[in-house]
């Protein structure tokens, strides 16, 4: 996708996003640990930096942004909590707990810093 990304930019162009991943060093168990706490799109070791590069792209930001994706996980919590009954009303109970489990694993994962989240921007040489 990124070579994909790559070829239709013109010169100059640029692309960003946000990568969640695992932090570098972490023990097999650490990292199993990590997978199981974190959303399924967690990347190990921020190897979308190296992608990038890969694809051809220059690394322009590479950016750790955890604490603010803490603040908003934790943002995101409280809401759903103050929402509960019209949300449960919504999504229905097993959705509104999933959601729930997912946010406070996700916590979970930073807190035991074995997850992070950065922000990239990269441009095409």
């Amino acid at each position: 996708m990124l070579r994909a990304c790559y070829e239709i930019l013109r010169p100059g162009g640029r692309i960003a996003g946000y990568a969640i991943h695992v932090p570098p060093g972490l023990s097999e168990a650490q990292a199993r640990r990590a997978a199981e706490l974190g959303p399924s799109e967690v990347l190990a070791e921020s190897p979308i930096g190296d992608l990038l590069r890969e694809a051809g792209f220059r690394v322009i930001v590479d950016e750790d942004v955890t604490e603010d994706f803490q603040a908003t996980c934790e943002a995101i919590l409280r809401a759903r909590r103050d929402l509960e009954e019209e949300l449960r009303g919504e999504e229905g109970d097993v959705v509104f707990e999933e959601e729930l489990e997912k946010k406070a694993l996700t916590l979970q994962g930073i807190s035991e810093d074995l997850l992070r989240r950065s922000l990239l921007v990269a441009s095409k040489s």
